[in-house]
């Protein structure tokens, strides 16, 4: 049984894998498709979100435990130049049947490279600090740093794509991150996305699944 648990986790982040490599694929094509008719959009944008579908899987060798709940965030990308940014996310979490609160707060330092007309490459590194409160215990928290690389595809003047693949660390706990998200402008200052973003850590044997859909509202400027 312990193996078969193992096989399966593999499994699922192959998929998961697969899926955002995919995603990348399509983004890219998309836009080298579109360029024609495509311009960059508003680099700097403040976001703010609701996030309707949260998911927790713990697993280890004896079994698993999942968990389910809602949340929100603030998120927002500020230019320092052209093409140099600072990134900064809020985002907290409530799971239902356990309680547990997760709270997540991220720094980072970016850049966004074009590569066309409507494709732009964007890195980033990030300190990342999560806290978790679950109810009769002491919260706990661990520190550590996120590594990001992924495209924004600009459809038309008013939709696009986007899409990462990273990587983090938080003390013994490591993993990869993917992020694949659409984002329509309803204004040239405003507009309106959502995301999926999905967590992968293990840890000596115990692995943390954290899959969030988040939908929001962004300020561009």
């Amino acid at each position: 049984m312990p193996a078969l648990e193992g096989n399966n986790h593999q499994n699922k982040w192959e998929n998961t894998m697969r899926i955002h490599t995919a995603g990348l694929s399509a983004l890219m094509l998309s836009a080298f498709a579109f360029q024609a008719n495509a311009q960059q959009t508003s680099f700097g944008h403040v976001d703010a979100y609701y996030i309707p579908r949260a998911d927790l899987e713990l697993s280890d060798a004896t079994g698993s435990a999942e968990d389910d709940g809602d949340g929100f965030g603030l998120k927002g990308r500020f230019l320092v130049s052209e093409q140099l940014f600072i990134a900064a996310e809020y985002q907290a979490v409530e799971y239902d049947d356990s309680n547990i609160e997760l709270d997540q707060v991220r720094v980072g330092l970016g850049l966004g490279l074009p590569i066309n007309t409507a494709l732009r490459f964007v890195g980033q590194v990030e300190y990342v600090d999560v806290e978790v409160d679950t109810p009769g215990f002491s919260s706990e928290g661990e520190d550590g740093f996120g590594v990001h690389g992924g495209l924004e595809a600009v459809l038309s003047p008013q939709f696009s794509l986007h899409g990462s693949v990273g990587f983090l660390s938080l003390g013994d706990t490591d993993g990869p991150e993917f992020l694949i998200g659409a984002r329509f402008h309803v204004a040239p200052n405003f507009s309106l996305f959502a995301d999926y973003r999905a967590s992968r850590f293990s840890d000596s044997g115990t692995d943390l699944d954290l899959d969030d859909l988040r939908i929001g509202a962004g300020f561009h400027f």
